[in-house]
């Protein structure tokens, strides 16, 4: 009798089996799918911040050559001619400043809507955001060798939300890096390797470190 019930429940003891094994698959698909999610996300909030500052910059040279024109035509004789070399100067590096936006959002914007999957990719969009943020910096300390310009209003509230973003940008790439981190983690560990193996995930490419992006900068300087 025992016997003839314990042939009766292996079938469903084998069946409970299959249905937990099958239903932790699936659980594991669905969070490594949740966390690949949390990159393409993170990555968009990265994007977002990029943008930001693209947005900012043609207002940034705006206000600067402005700036300089105005002071060129109030500008006479030996005095001009110095201001005339020191605005020449300021001049290309707000072309080298444009230059390197439109570079940067055109690498950017090859990514498409989700995170890059390869570390190439990843790389030329460092280096081209990197060029834009060392050009950046080098305009704004310029700038101060020129201080009715430096302390207008306009150009202090521009400086504040271009150094915000780059803040902002900062903190998004570190979590961009997390979320990758946590991603790769989980479809090296068992059972996400299985669903790596089938070729259903792949690994995500992590930003570099800043330095070696501006290794390859060679700033415009007057």
């Amino acid at each position: 009798m025992e016997r003839n019930r314990s042939r009766d429940l292996k079938p469903i003891i084998m069946l409970v089996l299959a249905i937990v094994i099958v239903a932790g698959l699936l659980w594991s698909y669905n969070q490594l799918i949740s966390k690949e999610e949390a990159v393409d996300s993170s990555w968009a909030q990265l994007e977002s911040n990029y943008q930001r500052r693209h947005d900012l910059i043609p207002s940034l040279v705006a206000t600067v050559s402005r700036y300089l024109e105005h002071e060129q035509e109030t500008l006479q004789g030996v005095v001009e001619g110095r201001a005339q070399q020191a605005n020449a100067n300021v001049s290309r590096i707000l072309e080298a400043v444009n230059s390197a936006s439109t570079t940067a959002e055109e690498a950017t914007a090859t990514s498409a809507s989700e995170a890059p999957k390869n570390e190439e990719t990843l790389r030329r969009i460092a280096r081209a955001q990197a060029q834009l943020s060392v050009q950046s910096r080098h305009l704004m300390a310029v700038v101060e060798n020129y201080p009715r310009l430096h302390s207008s209003d306009q150009f202090l509230t521009l400086q504040a939300q271009i150094e915000g973003a780059e803040n902002r940008i900062n903190v998004a790439r570190m979590r961009y890096n997390d979320a990758v981190e946590a991603y790769n983690a989980a479809i090296r560990r068992i059972p996400g390797n299985l669903w790596a193996s089938l070729g259903q995930l792949q690994r995500k490419a992590y930003f570099e470190a800043d330095e070696e992006a501006e290794d390859a900068v060679t700033p415009v300087f007057d």
